[in-house]
């Protein structure tokens, strides 16, 4: 999955290298209208919101996608514990049906199994297809930044170059320390989430605290501060996000998988006498 995201990413960093909307006829097409044009529109009117303070503007739209993007990541975490906890459970049941569709000798007795092995994940609450929502919140952060990045690299208004200043550092360029900062925080943010997955599930996470930082290294070193900042703040908000909800439905996840045992124990009993 993460392989398929990064060759998605690739794809598009390549595809972007040879967009030049530096001029005015250039600034047309499927995706300049649809992400280009509105992220830059987005980012002028939020910095002269605020007083044309464009690290502010950005810190906003990092709010406004993580908040967009808070329901999937509320879902992903949910079923993610929730599946987990409740297998554990059943889990000799459905491993004695998992054997049948291995050991199945027609493909009618297959499809028997694999239905009755949807009907007890139906009847157990599980929902395994949930899963592959993990996917979504990368795949639509892609264009947002894509957007982000070009409507910095060729902005419509001279707003963020006449008052590039925040904090610190020039928006429009690149920084080192900023750079440092957001590498620090996608090592830290996979760290973080991998403590709440059993450890032979960890190894992916491990990759993606080598991966990342490098990535977004090499990306804030060639880009303008303004997307280390942006990278920066998304990171800090994932990470507290994330431990939230990891920690609270992890709770909620063991009590439903207590009650589930306790009903399965108190069927078998009913079943003996």
């Amino acid at each position: 999955m993460h392989k398929r995201l990064a060759l998605i990413l690739l794809s598009l960093i390549i595809f972007l290298a040879g967009c030049d909307y530096s001029k005015k006829e250039n600034q047309t097409g499927f995706f300049y209208n649809l992400f280009v044009k509105p992220m830059d529109s987005l980012l002028h009117f939020l910095g002269r919101l605020f007083n044309d303070n464009y690290g502010l503007a950005i810190i906003v739209i990092v709010l406004i996608v993580r908040f967009i993007l808070l329901p999937l990541m509320v879902i992903q975490v949910k079923n993610m514990h929730m599946m987990r906890e409740k297998t554990n459970v059943v889990k000799p049941e459905l491993d004695a049906i998992r054997e049948k569709i291995k050991k199945a000798d027609t493909q009618e007795e297959r499809n028997a199994a694999n239905q009755l092995l949807m009907k007890k994940y139906k009847s157990y609450g599980i929902n395994p297809f949930k899963n592959m929502i993990g996917c979504f919140p990368v795949i639509i952060q892609i264009p947002i930044l894509m957007g982000l990045y070009m409507s910095l690299k060729y902005p419509t208004s001279d707003g963020i170059t006449k008052y590039p200043h925040f904090l610190w550092f020039n928006l429009t360029e690149p920084n080192l320390i900023m750079t440092i900062i957001a590498a620090s925080m996608y090592f830290i943010q996979p760290l973080v989430n991998s403590i709440h997955y059993p450890k032979d599930q960890r190894k992916t996470y491990y990759v993606i605290m080598v991966v990342s930082p490098i990535f977004i290294t090499y990306a804030s070193l060639t880009s303008a501060s303004a997307l280390g900042l942006y990278w920066s703040i998304s990171a800090a908000f994932l990470i507290v996000q994330m431990h939230l909800a990891h920690s609270y439905y992890g709770k909620q996840a063991k009590k439903e998988a207590a009650k589930l045992k306790d009903q399965l124990e108190l069927n078998q009993a009913n079943k003996t006498e």
